[in-house]
Order: structure tokens, then sequence, then C-alpha cells
């Protein structure tokens, strides 16, 4: 009975989610894409696809980067209104990850005092999904003013439990903290409240997600900025996901990255291999696009079926996110000149390489 009220649940949500992916960019227009010799040409190519809208006027990185990121945000909200319960309060949570970035560039600006008038165009439009008052966030004269006009709301909870640490130390990184492990842990809980195979899927894509930004996190701390074990443990997730609290404090200690990695994930992700002989510094940036190629690779394969699950949903987030990431690169490289075999092992997926 419970699979015969999922597919029915679904039905509808799966023909909307493949209406979406047939509008992905197809691969012959990733070819011209990456054959196009500069901003022009490529805004011009853009034309042809749905992020059409707004590529007016002056080729520019900046405001076309910014078009590619507001047609994200649009898009990815389509599928919420279709779900019911907990699907949808964990799809729609998942979406807010676009109102925490914003949250950390409002809080760089204010902490840095940078000028209301040019914040506007650094933040991603979110439109009618946020009722945040950004605007007014922007105009704060000061960090905790800014968080005493988000009282009220989960991240103003947050963030004022953190603005002790943040007066003492006088470092904007620990409010940036306090809001990741907050929204994961709340990401976290959410999927627990998922029943069947929607839990199975959100374990499958997001729990890979949030397990691989956790093991991140750990690595960076402690090679970029050389944080303390005790430090390191207080920066990241500890329940809930195989990267806990034990493997935290093992990478701390000094782990080598490939061997936990392997423990982790064994064969499962392609070109591990490429971790083997280089420093961490140079294999963690390696690493965490490997990460983003295999959770790329799940979604094909999800959408490959047909589907009557939350899994559809979290593989177009992921194709859809990956389609934007990906143009990105594509932008900045036009931007500074590169060719196109130089661009394309930046790329999550393999594109413009056939017709199909």
């Amino acid at each position: 009975m419970a699979l015969l009220l999922d597919a029915a649940r679904y039905a509808g949500v799966n023909a909307r989610v493949r209406g979406l992916v047939s509008r992905l960019i197809p691969e012959w227009l990733w070819a011209e894409l990456l054959a196009t010799p500069d901003l022009a040409g490529l805004q011009s190519l853009l034309q042809q696809s749905w992020y059409r809208v707004g590529l007016e006027g002056r080729p520019d990185a900046a405001a076309l980067e910014r078009r590619l990121w507001a047609h994200l945000v649009t898009v990815s909200r389509a599928p919420v209104h279709l779900l019911q319960g907990s699907p949808r309060a964990l799809l729609d949570w998942y979406w807010r990850r676009f109102e925490v970035d914003n949250l950390k560039t409002v809080l760089r600006a204010v902490h840095h005092r940078a000028p209301a008038e040019t914040l506007e165009a650094t933040l991603i439009p979110l439109g009618p999904g946020s009722r945040l008052p950004w605007r007014a966030l922007g105009e704060s004269t000061s960090v905790p003013g800014l968080v005493e006009r988000l009282r009220g709301t989960f991240y103003g909870s947050v963030l004022e439990q953190a603005l002790d640490t943040y007066r003492r130390e006088g470092q904007l990184f620990v409010l940036e903290v306090a809001l990741d492990l907050a929204y994961f842990g709340r990401l976290l809980r959410l999927m627990d409240q998922l029943t069947g195979r929607d839990r199975q899927e959100a374990r499958r894509f997001l729990g890979f997600w949030v397990e691989s930004q956790n093991l991140l996190w750990a690595y960076r701390y402690r090679i970029y900025a050389g944080l303390s074990p005790e430090e390191i443990l207080n920066y990241t997730l500890h329940r809930g996901l195989r990267v806990d609290a034990a493997a935290v404090r093992e990478i701390a200690l000094g782990a080598p990255l490939a061997e936990m990695v392997a423990r982790f994930w064994g064969e499962r992700i392609p070109g591990l291999a490429q971790l083997q002989d280089r420093p961490e510094p140079e294999a963690l940036p390696v690493l965490e696009l490997l990460f983003q190629r295999h959770l790329h690779g799940m979604a094909q394969r999800a959408l490959s079926k047909y589907s009557l699950h939350l899994g559809i949903v979290l593989a177009f987030q992921v194709l859809l996110f990956d389609e934007v990431q990906d143009l990105v690169t594509l932008i900045e490289g036009k931007a500074a000149g590169w060719p196109q075999e130089r661009i394309r092992p930046y790329f999550i997926a393999p594109r413009g390489l056939g017709r199909a």
C-alpha cells in the first residue's frame, strides 16, 4: 500500500521534473559554448537556452553569473510546491542553503563596513521564496545590529549564540561556521523525519553531500587554517554521519586524506587514484571535484529510471546546480582567455563531447 501511495503522490512530480530535465543544456549547445571564443559569443549562444531571459546588453562576466544563479534559485524552488509533508519541508530547507550563502555575504559586508549600495549586486536574488529583509540587513551598521534584525528567525537565534565569541575574538569565521553547522544539523533532522524510499533517497544524495562536506571541512581546517584538534572538533558535525566525531578526531590528529576517503567510500568514487602522491593541499580541491562528479553520476543514474520517489527531485537538483556551476566555470575561463582544453578539466560533468 505504501508503494502505491508513493507512486500516486510522485506521478505528477515525476512528470514536472522530467519536463525540467528536458530543458537542461543539450550536448550540441555545450560544444558550441566551449568553441565560442569570447563572452559575447557565449552570451549570444545562451539565448538559445532556458537562460535567455535577462541576457541582453553588453557582456559582463559578473552580471552573467548573477543571472545564472538567479535562474538556479528560481528553478530549484519549482518542485517544492509539488510536494507535501516531510518531503516538502526537506526540499524547502535544502533550497535555503542559498539564504545561508547570502547571509554570509551580508555578514562579511557589514563586518568590513562595505557600502550598502554595493552589497545588493553581490547577493543571489532569491525572490519570494525568502522573506528575510535583505535591504535592512545590508544597512546594518554593525554585526550585532544585523543579528538583532534577525531576531525571531532561525538564523537570528543561531548567530545570537555565537555573538559573544565573535565579540571576544573579532573573527567573522565563528559566525559563518555557526550558520553552516546549524543549517546542516537541521537538514539531517529533516532527513530523519522521512520514511521509506524517500528517506533512503535523501540519505543517498543529501547524506553523501553532508558527509563529504564534513570531511572536507575537517581537512581544510587542519591543512589550510592550522586549527588545533579541539577547534576542528568544535567546527564540524559529529552525529548522524559515518564521518562522525571519531573520524574527525583522527583527521585532526593527522590521518592521511587518501586513507580516510578510501575507508568511507572505497572504490565507489571514480578517480581516487588522482589523490595518490599529491601533497594534501593540492589533493583536497581534486577530492572536492571528485565528490561533485560522483554525486552527478548518481543523479544521472537516478534519472535514467522511472523513479516515483524523492530521488528524482534530488537528482534534478544536483544536475541543475552542476549545469550552472559548469557554466560559471566556462564564463570565468572565457573571461581569462583560456582555450576549451584548459577549461574542461574543471567541469563537474563531461560537456560537449557528443550530440546526445
